[in-house]
């Protein structure tokens, strides 16, 4: 089995082993290119399944890592459990240290399936649906204007300020992240400004006649922010009926607002399960606390990088990093669960966390959950899915 990238020439291939996997109907004129790198694994020269490898960078306590998500995973049904799928992961894995990914994030259909591969769920997303009625006592808002590409220095700045409120945000480097065709797309976005002129939320929003419109993307520095663009939305109850926000978490701006709103009503939006590929960059990047701790943690992992035990002493938000084959150990994690632990922000003490499918806690590890307290964590595909 040969596991390599694609070349352009073999991008039509791996669209039919898509349409297969996924049963779309495949059109060969249309159908004939990829513009995201693709890692397939092939069979006597034949290509039989792939993956779509988008990179970028993501929020982790501050610091912007270099990470990526992994999509389109697909092979053909009669080539099904022959390991292609996991020998793509395992090279993804094995090259991630010379390609300087820390971090990996897919949608997965079966949480069980990718557990195997080190991918653990992270907070759970959900929509928010509001009658417009219920709105009539937010001022209608007109402090917006409407984002057509001009103001791209503008928005991409406004949201990685954003980004650095929330654990695992991407940034948006690339007009390509942001819809700049309003009228031909009918997919809006607008920015709101201040009493001092500055861009502090934005919102970006299709419509559904009659039933309702539906918030894509809406970030917020501030409460002001917050209710201008809910009172700009208002303007549209006149071809509406409701709002309905999605990717909302818990303790999300929109979210806090709705749970005083009667008449609301939640529905999941599925989820994102992320990994860590770097074990030692992500601990040294974490925010630790101020007092003096230490803890040592012994990762069950396939990757030489992550592999072995983590000896951790830090102090003042920083901390030393140490990685050994061996030795004593507070708590040892498969690299699932280290991943619901380290990323998913979800503040796990050593009660809660031994119900979680490969958590051992041998010593005191009251340290180590110190160090990964409750975070707003809100990672979202938006970013490349425009």
């Amino acid at each position: 089995m040969e596991i390599r990238y694609i070349t352009p020439e073999e991008a039509i291939d791996y669209q039919k082993v898509s349409a297969a996997s996924f049963i779309w109907k495949f059109n060969a004129e249309e159908d004939n290119s990829v513009n995201i790198p693709v890692l397939a694994a092939f069979q006597d020269g034949k290509l039989f399944a792939g993956v779509e490898i988008f990179d970028f960078r993501s929020n982790y306590c501050g610091n912007f890592l270099n990470s990526i998500v992994v999509s389109g995973v697909c092979s053909l049904p009669e080539c099904r459990r022959m390991g292609g799928i996991r020998e793509i992961f395992k090279k993804i894995g094995e090259t991630a240290v010379e390609n300087d990914w820390t971090l990996g994030f897919l949608h997965p259909f079966s949480i069980t399936y990718y557990e195997k591969f080190g991918y653990a769920p992270l907070n759970h997303m959900f929509a928010i649906k509001v009658p417009f009625e219920n709105l009539k006592d937010i001022k209608r808002g007109t402090d917006v204007i409407l984002y057509t590409g001009e103001q791209f220095e503008e928005l991409s700045a406004l949201h990685q300020k954003c980004a650095l409120k929330e654990n695992l945000m991407t940034l948006r480097e690339d007009k390509k992240h942001f819809c700049d065709t309003p009228l031909e797309s009918a997919d809006y976005t607008y920015l709101h400004r201040n009493k001092s002129g500055e861009a502090d939320g934005y919102v970006r929003f299709t419509v559904q006649r009659p039933d309702s419109l539906f918030v894509e993307d809406l970030y917020v520095l501030s409460p002001e922010a917050l209710f201008g663009l809910i009172g700009f939305l208002r303007n549209y109850d006149g071809i509406v009926k409701n709002l309905i926000v999605r990717k909302q978490y818990q303790g999300s701006p929109f979210a806090i607002f709705a749970d005083r709103m009667d008449n609301v009503i939640y529905e999941h939006n599925g989820g994102v399960a992320a990994r860590i590929y770097n074990m030692k960059k992500l601990l040294e990047n974490n925010t630790y606390p101020e007092e003096y701790g230490k803890f040592s943690v012994l990762i069950n992992d396939e990757f030489e990088q992550n592999e072995g035990l983590f000896e951790v002493e830090y102090q003042n938000g920083k901390a030393a990093v140490t990685h050994k084959h061996d030795g004593n150990y507070d708590i040892a994690l498969t690299a699932a669960a280290a991943a619901k632990l380290m990323l998913a922000g979800e503040g796990h003490t050593a009660q809660t966390a031994v119900y979680i499918n490969g958590v051992e806690i041998v010593g005191n590890a009251d340290d180590f959950f110190k160090a990964f307290p409750y975070r707003h964590t809100r990672f979202l595909d938006s970013s490349w899915s425009i």
